[in-house]
């Protein structure tokens, strides 16, 4: 009978029915290859939106720095409140809508913490009010010592946060 029960083990086994040996319990190495490739697209996807903000705020950077140039404390003092709002309504719209999607955490730990408002990718909350600051007193300037007096608070807060990481 033992006999019998071994020929129809051995039977079996080589028909393939019954494996010899189970696989290792391990995630095929094409699936980890393809989740590594996929982290880091969303790595990259990361820096480049910190790249195009840091691109943003550069813009109204200048353009204050254009309009100190010319005299013109109104209009440098509402491109220095854009640099601090890291762009204008329709960006905060974008910035709303990847909150809202959950494809945002440039900063979570740091927006629990105070340091960033939430959506913001490169300004501070810290920074954000020096900047603004700095705009209320271009703002507010009557003269060009003024001005300039503003302009150098300005540029201590922003120069930092435009410097590529």
């Amino acid at each position: 009978m033992k006999l019998q029960l071994l020929a129809a083990a051995a039977l079996v086994a080589g028909l393939g029915l019954v494996p010899a040996a189970l696989p290792p319990q391990t995630t095929p190495p094409t699936m980890a290859a393809t989740y590594s490739a996929l982290a880091d697209t969303i790595l990259a996807l990361k820096k480049t939106e910190a790249n195009f903000v840091r691109s943003v705020v550069a813009g109204h950077f200048h353009g204050a720095q254009s309009y100190v140039k010319a005299g013109d404390g109104a209009k440098a003092a509402a491109e220095m409140a854009l640099f601090a709002n890291e762009g204008d309504n329709a960006m905060a719209g974008v910035r709303k809508r990847l909150l809202e999607g959950g494809h945002h955490h440039h900063h979570a730990d740091d927006t629990a913490q105070g340091e960033y408002d939430a959506g913001f990718v490169i300004v501070t909350r810290k920074a954000k009010e020096a900047a603004m600051a700095a705009s209320a007193a271009m703002r507010d300037a009557k003269d060009d010592a003024a001005r300039q007096a503003a302009w150098k608070q300005f540029s201590a807060v922003a120069e930092p946060l435009l410097a590529a990481k």
